[in-house]
């Protein structure tokens, strides 16, 4: 058996360690990065016609998300730029310029791709997907002699 000592030093964001003469003299924009693509979390489920998907969408509208359904496959991408009135300032970090996100979903042959909608509000991404008529459990009633 082996033992790994942990050193919270190593394990902090170098912006906390305030007594590094090098932190403060980094060059410029050194901390900047760009926005790489994540997959939001989402939850799916089923009622008698619909299958239901939510995706978290901090801080997006309607304007930032677009939806595709193509050969079976569910796409939805979104993409924000966030307006920043101060380009000029000297960042030492600056992790959340813009956002993006994409994530695929195969569907079930049940689901009617021509009637997909979507709406967005307080920053979920709702997304229904109808059930196919012929589809849907069709209940036949039974009669006594």
């Amino acid at each position: 058996m082996s033992l790994v000592t942990f050193h919270t030093e190593q394990a902090l964001d170098p912006f906390f360690n305030f007594d590094s003469y090098q932190f403060f003299n980094t060059k410029q924009n050194r901390w900047r990065t760009n926005a790489e693509a994540t997959s939001p979390k989402v939850n799916v489920t089923e009622d008698e016609n619909f299958f239901h998907l939510e995706a978290e969408t901090p801080g997006m509208k309607d304007k930032d998300i677009g939806i595709e359904v193509h050969n079976g496959v569910l796409t939805i991408k979104g993409h924000k730029e966030n307006d920043s009135k101060t380009e000029q300032e000297n960042y030492h970090i600056r992790e959340f310029n813009s956002q993006s996100f994409e994530r695929s979903f195969k569907l079930s042959y049940r689901v009617d791709t021509e009637k997909v909608s979507a709406k967005i509000d307080n920053g979920v991404l709702k997304v229904d997907l109808p059930k196919h008529e012929q589809i849907k459990p069709k209940k036949i009633e039974v009669h006594s002699n």
